[in-house]
């Protein structure tokens, strides 16, 4: 390889970040400048063509890591391609088809008419999401982080650019969504063009053999991802179908999570080679020290922006989407809880040593209780239900994959878990959590300074004193994990 994969990741994750930073800017712009009646509208034909585009996707991206990794020649690397692209596009062209025939059904269902004057959208953007899916795996492969950074800012800061621009001259919504298609499908084209340069050639080709291979590699992972869609699209269904589209457009960002869980995504990203590596040879106690110390250290930061996003959120919705957000306040404090359970990755032990299915049958049962809450407690609780649903769903799930996780490796599962540990940080977050909500409300600062701006210098007094009391247990966790985090000479000779 000509680049470390180490390398590779940290390009990766920094272009991540930026583009994550570059949407959020642009979710913030749009919930300011659009009527709620619009992003409403907007929200809920992302929802719909999200859910239909991953059905029809099947799976089709994960595809390519594992064959265009494994074959062996320019000219089969060409023919996979070619196969892939062909049976992309048409599997594009009939989600959209099928977006537009059920038009009628999407507008019954969230009683808006509006819909109907955006059935280019609901036509065009499954091609455009669908084939954009495919160009990360390409670059990655063929070793182009640098030129998939570029792909991945361009992108988002042309979006960008269409709501600045809209807004400058005033041209409307209907505008911005011409606007928003247009550059979208612009950038599609530019995959087929792009693949093409980079493989040498594409062309429209359909082999059938090869087309069986690709669906039963990718449709197992697509069930598994149209599961996970629909889990995360649901509440905003069933608030879409009970509620009307400024009430969407309120709970749509109120529930939109915050993206400070990279930090976990990241460690995790790095841990689950060594826990592969230790459990292979049996050594499941330093495997569960490794993965406990790094859970530890991950909660200490996602732990501390919850409980400020919970103690903030008037702030943070009015910083973020202005005041006409507000009503979505107890939404948005659930959604800050749910932020706890995404310290690491619940199944990775699973993970490591194959049992997979445990994680898909734990995905199906998350659908499942998901649903059924969600209308339970939609009918005893109305707009908060659902979210309560979420929380609840998220919780019961990660419990079970822990349980199965307690099972598969016959370790207690009172050890499989760091709970003493999250529990004291937690502890310790809702306690100066309490104290600044005092603070806020006693000390009266914004009177000054205003609310939001009064919430910030609190925030940094927070952290300043979060950091003094957790200073010696982050830099403990830090020199834990890089003297269990590398695979020993011990580790080394007894997996040979």
């Amino acid at each position: 390889m000509k680049q470390s994969i180490a390398t590779d990741a940290v390009k990766l994750t920094a272009s991540k970040i930026i583009t994550m930073t570059i949407s959020m800017i642009s979710a913030m712009l749009l919930s300011r400048f659009r009527t709620l009646e619009e992003y409403g509208t907007y929200s809920q034909l992302l929802i719909v063509i999200s859910l239909v585009s991953s059905i029809f996707m099947f799976g089709l991206p994960n595809s390519i890591n594992f064959f265009l990794a494994s074959a062996e020649s320019s000219d089969e690397k060409q023919k996979f391609l070619s196969t892939y692209y062909t049976l992309s596009t048409i599997l594009s062209f009939i989600s959209g088809l099928a977006l537009v025939l059920a038009a009628p059904l999407i507008v019954n269902y969230f009683n808006n008419a509006i819909i109907k004057n955006f059935m280019y959208v609901l036509a065009v953007y499954p091609w455009a999401k669908i084939i954009l899916s495919s160009i990360e795996n390409i670059y990655i492969v063929y070793e182009k982080t640098t030129r998939l950074i570029f792909f991945r800012i361009l992108n988002s800061v042309s979006l960008l650019f269409i709501i600045l621009l809209v807004e400058v001259f005033n041209l409307g919504f209907s505008m911005y969504m011409i606007l928003f298609i247009a550059v979208e499908a612009v950038f599609a084209l530019s995959v087929y063009i792009q693949v093409g340069n980079i493989s040498g050639k594409i062309w429209t080709y359909f082999d059938k053999d090869l087309v069986r291979k690709i669906l039963k590699f990718s449709v197992p992972l697509g069930l598994a991802s149209v599961i996970g869609t629909l889990n995360i699209e649901l509440d905003k269904l069933l608030i879409g179908r009970f509620f009307d589209t400024e009430q969407l457009a309120i709970y749509t960002n109120a529930a939109r999570e915050m993206p400070v869980t990279i930090i976990a995504s990241s460690i995790t990203a790095v841990l689950m080679p060594q826990l592969v590596r230790l459990l292979k040879i049996g050594n499941k106690e330093k495997a569960i020290a490794l993965w406990s110390d790094a859970t530890s250290l991950s909660y200490v930061f996602i732990c501390f922006f919850a409980s400020g996003l919970f103690t903030f959120a008037p702030e943070v919705i009015s910083l973020l989407y202005s005041d006409k957000y507000l009503p979505g306040v107890p939404v948005f404090r659930i959604y800050s809880i749910v932020l706890l359970f995404r310290c690491t990755y619940f199944g990775i032990i699973l993970n490591s040593i194959g049992k997979t299915k445990f994680i898909f049958y734990s995905s199906i049962v998350a659908l499942g209780l998901n649903i059924v809450l969600n209308y339970i407690l939609y009918r005893i609780f109305g707009f908060l239900g659902p979210a309560l649903a979420t929380i609840v769903s998220v919780a019961a799930v990660q419990v079970f994959q822990l349980k199965a996780t307690s099972q598969s490796i016959s370790v207690p599962l009172r050890k499989v878990f760091p709970w003493k540990a999250l529990g004291v940080i937690t502890i310790i977050n809702v306690f100066i959590g309490i104290i600044f909500a005092f603070i806020k409300e006693a000390v009266s600062l914004d009177i000054y300074t205003g609310d939001i701006l009064e919430s910030m210098i609190l925030g940094v007094a927070w952290s300043v004193l979060y950091g003094l009391l957790m200073q010696s247990f982050i830099k403990h966790k830090w020199v834990v994990l890089n003297e269990k985090g590398y695979y020993s000479k011990e580790d080394y000779s007894a997996s040979n």
